[in-house]
């Protein structure tokens, strides 16, 4: 009897260039991967985006007017991702796409990772320095145009289905037809900034990659197995975790957001909050996850938050009265609200690691200028967000295909200082396989 064997392979952009350098701003945003339809799996946490990266200015190299040039050290390379899409290379159907890829890893690194991870195979893989000013140091100042100086890398693509999914079938017959990764990057704006909160002087810097590439592993099936499938008759299904992402603004004291988010098996909410005049701004580190700030650069306290369905509170039958509400002068991050957050993005009980401290969450620090604040805080950066599990138990999850999701949050945001809301939604999906081609069921 034959046995699964599992193989190792390596695929290099369909869209390169001649000279293997991509980058947004010279007219290469999308960097394009084709896992060919085969009668094997793809084992989806074996994925890595690998190359080299660089960080360059106008006349192709950094000099001292660049001094003070740096990125968000938490996001590292994730920073550069805007978006995350993956097809059927078949039908060429969207099977996932996680729309503000880098805000959505801004929360995912932050509640699933540690300082030590930072320091260790996050700061090896992707580049991680979890300091503005340390990966100033650590990656920009050595990742400009020399090739020799450029930076290696290999990043993993977390995502639900590549990490919440167990082997995706590749085959046309009884599997997605081959896949389609798309990585689509962010613009120079959203990425580097000035550390001194000035934005002088560095404005033709760009970031670059080169000698890309995708590495994962495959897995054959058993001669039997395969024979098995080859002989179905279709109508298999495939069961898979989804990230869908969505983003509004609020700019008032009491903020309601309300999606139609379509989806018949919602496990979790978060999202994560930065100032829109930040966004695209090379003055802020548009990465940052942080508390809404007032126009006068303090802390907006979230006072109380409320969770709906269809108008009613679910799935915590009460509102969340923050410390903040009862003692306005306490300054600490409020427990309920993170405990609620982490549980939203990997299940309380088996996370074993943060960087969620009263170091990084305390409100008394304000966002004036990255130099001001942002440099000062330990562990990765500001870690703040809300959000809230809806099932981490059955992973059934519960149904808002015709009831909307309502986030109510009162703040101290009293006056004209408008805010970005960026909010990911964890479901459930399912492929089904046929003569047709797929289905897919969310």
């Amino acid at each position: 009897m034959s046995q699964e064997k599992n193989s190792h392979i390596e695929i290099v952009p369909s869209n390169v260039t001649s000279d293997g350098k991509l980058s947004f701003k010279n007219g290469q945003p999308v960097i394009q991967f084709i896992i060919g339809e085969q009668d094997r799996y793809l084992l989806g946490d074996t994925v890595r985006l690998v190359g080299e990266f660089s960080v360059l200015n106008g006349v192709g190299e950094l000099g001292s007017a660049n001094a003070n040039l740096t990125m968000d050290g938490r996001t590292s390379l994730y920073s550069t991702i805007d978006q995350l899409v993956i097809k059927s290379q078949s039908t060429n159907q969207t099977i996932e796409v996680i729309k503000d890829y880098n805000r959505f890893m801004s929360s995912y690194l932050g509640t699933t990772n540690d300082l030590n991870d930072g320091l260790s195979f996050n700061n090896n893989a992707n580049l991680q320095v979890l300091n503005s000013e340390a990966i100033k140091d650590g990656v920009v100042d050595n990742a400009f145009s020399l090739d020799s100086k450029a930076m290696s890398f290999a990043l993993a693509l977390p995502c639900g289905l590549l990490n919440g999914s167990p082997p995706i079938p590749l085959a046309r017959q009884w599997g997605v037809g081959g896949l389609i990764i798309e990585i689509h990057l962010a613009p120079d704006n959203n990425v580097l900034f000035d550390k001194t909160g000035t934005g002088t002087n560095i404005a033709n810097a760009f970031y670059q990659f080169q000698n890309v590439s995708l590495c994962c592993e495959v897995q054959s099936p058993s001669s039997e197995a395969l024979m098995s499938l080859q002989k179905s008759s279709g109508g298999q299904t495939f069961e898979y975790n989804s990230i869908s992402s969505y983003y509004t603004t609020f700019n008032s004291t009491n903020a309601i957001i309300n999606f139609s988010l379509g989806l018949s098996r919602v496990l979790s909410v978060f999202c994560n909050f930065v100032t829109s005049t930040h966004l695209n701004n090379r003055s802020f580190n548009g990465m940052t996850t942080y508390y809404p700030m007032r126009g006068d650069n303090q802390v907006a306290k979230i006072l109380q938050v409320v969770f709906t369905r269809g108008g009613e509170r679910l799935p915590l039958d009460y509102n969340i009265d923050t410390v903040q509400r009862d003692s306005p002068e306490n300054n600490t991050g409020d427990s309920q609200i993170y405990r609620n957050y982490v549980n939203s993005i990997q299940s309380f009980a088996k996370n074993m690691r943060n960087t969620i401290s009263l170091e990084n969450s305390i409100i008394e620090l304000t966002a004036k200028t990255p130099s001001q604040s942002y440099n000062k805080f330990i562990d990765g950066g500001a870690n703040v967000g809300v959000g809230v599990a809806f099932d981490t138990i059955s992973s059934q999850g519960v149904d808002f295909r015709t009831t909307n999701f309502g986030l109510n949050m009162d703040t101290e945001l009293f006056d004209d200082n408008p805010q970005s809301v960026y909010m990911f939604v964890k479901s459930k999906n399912t492929l089904v396989f046929n003569s047709n081609g797929i289905q897919i069921i969310n």
